[in-house]
């Protein structure tokens, strides 16, 4: 072992600060990212949006019809859509052919006299449908 180089005290001090350092500059952005995924975000709305009391908007499916077709909405509102219809409905967020997550759904079967629920977090204009029947559509506003 003689032949061996000895790691000096202050060579260890130096590649211990330095591995230190990295770390807490590689923390910060994965602490970032973690707050910013979109689960994170969605709480974040949602714990904001339950601070106060909103509207719960009502959107009912009834003889093959979305009634109201449009719903007009403010942030933090609540939208349930409720089948009332005999048949079993696959409703979907966004186009028929490109379905999106609102509030963490982007699908729900509802049997007759089921609902369900979203909290209104994201503004813009969306659209949903019964993926299994085109006709039944509607679409909502959130200012």
């Amino acid at each position: 072992m003689q032949g061996m180089a000895r790691v000096s005290k202050k060579q260890k001090t130096i590649t211990t600060a330095v591995v230190a350092l990295f770390l807490m500059v590689a923390t910060i952005p994965a602490a970032i990212w973690v707050t910013h995924t979109q689960s994170a975000e969605l709480g974040n709305e949602r714990a904001r949006c339950n601070k106060s009391v909103h509207a719960i908007r009502r959107v009912v499916i009834q003889n093959g019809q979305v009634i109201p077709a449009h719903t007009e909405a403010d942030k933090c509102d609540s939208l349930t859509i409720v089948n009332l219809d005999g048949q079993d409905r696959l409703m979907a967020f966004g186009r028929h052919d490109a379905h999106i997550s609102y509030d963490g759904i982007s699908e729900k079967n509802l049997g007759q006299g089921q609902s369900l629920s979203v909290t209104l977090i994201r503004t813009g204009d969306y659209l949903f449908h019964d993926h299994l029947d085109d006709n039944v559509r509607g679409d909502f506003s959130v200012r």
